[in-house]
């Protein structure tokens, strides 16, 4: 299963799912719309962890194993999910990883940091295994990802794809086409 989390305006059926559906067969997709504004972040990990649990639970041995696309606000939650699914191929695509800082004022900060903050122990003894891939865009006119991604990236993380021009609503070119299918292909 591919669990594909949209942006902070986005939706389930955005551009990166329509994508990934065309694009990588023989592999189930969830891909909800989540309410970042009426819903508690704690609450969001939930569903997305239940899923990604059930999966693993009900999938049979020779079924693919978990996969994770987050974008934006929904990186953070993707790299929730890769904490505690360090087996899943994670790819964040300009990801808010520090959102109490890119959205305080549109987000409860307080919720978000109390997450962080409960996955940063986490963080300390990850190594780069080659699972977690990250996509940004060099001309992010929202995250500035030299302060705000590669500081809270695993030590010695060295799967960081730049894209040349790209904006914070990345466009699904096929250099960033690419990564994805040999990510999760």
């Amino acid at each position: 299963m591919i669990i594909n989390i949209h942006g902070f305006t986005g939706n389930g059926d955005n551009s990166k799912y329509r994508w990934l559906t065309a694009n990588i067969r023989n592999r189930e997709f969830f891909s909800p719309t989540l309410d970042y504004c009426r819903r508690s972040p704690e609450s969001i990990l939930r569903q997305l962890h239940e899923c990604a649990s059930s999966y693993l639970l009900s999938r049979p041995a020779s079924a693919p194993g978990l996969s994770i696309l987050g974008s934006s606000l929904g990186a953070f939650f993707a790299r929730c999910l890769n904490l505690l699914f360090p087996q899943a191929m994670t790819v964040l695509i300009n990801p808010a990883l520090a959102p109490f800082l890119t959205l305080r004022e549109y987000i409860d900060c307080k919720a978000y940091l109390t997450l962080f903050a409960k996955f940063a122990y986490l963080d300390d003894d990850m190594r780069d295994t080659g699972r977690l891939h990250v996509i940004i865009g060099d001309a992010d006119e929202l995250i500035d990802h030299a302060r705000m991604t590669k500081p809270l990236l695993p030590q010695g993380f060295k799967q960081y794809h730049i894209i040349r021009g790209g904006v914070h609503r990345l466009e699904l070119t096929p250099e960033v086409g690419g990564i994805l299918r040999s990510v999760f292909a």
